[in-house]
């Protein structure tokens, strides 16, 4: 059943049964905005016009990453068809985000890491040639590192394309690893992007989806190629590819759209409030 096979008021219905959420894509042209209800893909906006390195959500916050500054939004209720408002931190030219508990920790190209504190952001250490964010954890060149409260200290692996504070995961260039008494390898390959939620989480790795339900990795078939993320909504599997095209799974297969907008780096799934 296509989208044009449902009624407006059959949409309408069933968006109040599953709610919705907003999908924040982070691309060369700027911070999209896709507007989700269960496996139903609706408009989206383009809200920012600055090339974006990456996205992190903290409840209905989100703060994103791009050459003049961490800017943190509303972004999530009402996004695309409202008027979201963003906020200039002073940070300065960032290349990743995330929020560590309530606590929001930025890294800039020269390896600068800062935690804000109120309307200041306070100098953590240096994490060089970083790459993304999660939680506490650094996706970087030279490994994963880790924010302490007054340090920044390495923490293991190498070629660190990716990080998930769940878990932890981490996407190496030589595979997907999971914390436990070490950093253990759970699925060869290079890995680029990785995203957990509970007991479940997904990782591309050269180019193909797997996710791992607690028991083991299995590949999970997606339409897209040149896959560039994944994450976990409140009910469903996203994936997005380099071009801009939407992927998302509630349980009843895929369901696709392109939003045109190339050069994607970066998504985060915000649940809105119902």
């Amino acid at each position: 059943m296509s989208d044009h096979d449902i009624s407006i008021d059959e949409k309408r219905v069933y968006a109040e049964q599953t709610g919705t959420e907003t999908l924040l894509v982070g691309t060369d042209r700027g911070l999209a905005a896709v507007a989700i209800s269960g496996d139903q893909i609706g408009e989206f906006a383009l809200l920012t016009t600055t090339e974006v390195r990456d996205v992190a959500v903290s409840d209905g916050t989100a703060a994103v990453a791009d050459r003049e500054d961490v800017r943190t939004t509303d972004a999530g209720r009402n996004a695309v068809g409202g008027d979201p408002t963003f906020t200039e931190t002073g940070f300065g030219d960032a290349v990743a985000v995330g929020y560590d508990d309530d606590t929001l920790l930025a890294t800039g190209p020269e390896g600068r890491v800062a935690a804000r504190d109120g309307d200041v952001w306070d100098d953590c250490g240096i994490a060089p040639e970083a790459r993304r964010a999660d939680g506490s954890l650094l996706a970087t060149v030279d490994g994963v590192y880790r924010v302490t409260d007054d340090d920044v200290v390495h923490a293991g692996l190498d070629d660190v394309n990716d990080v998930s504070g769940a878990g932890p995961w981490a996407a190496t260039d030589d595979g997907a690893y999971r914390l436990g008494n070490g950093w253990l390898a759970e699925r060869d390959g290079r890995a680029t992007a990785v995203a957990a939620r509970a007991d479940h989480a997904a990782a591309i790795v050269d180019d193909t989806l797997y996710e791992h339900d607690g028991d083991g990795w299995r590949e999970r078939a997606c339409p897209l190629t040149d896959l560039a993320d994944v994450d976990y909504g409140a009910g469903a599997l996203y994936a997005v590819d380099s071009t801009g095209t939407v992927a998302v799974d509630a349980g009843h297969g895929w369901r696709t759209r392109t939003i045109g907008l190339p050069g994607v780096a970066a998504v985060a799934a915000v649940a809105d409030e119902r």
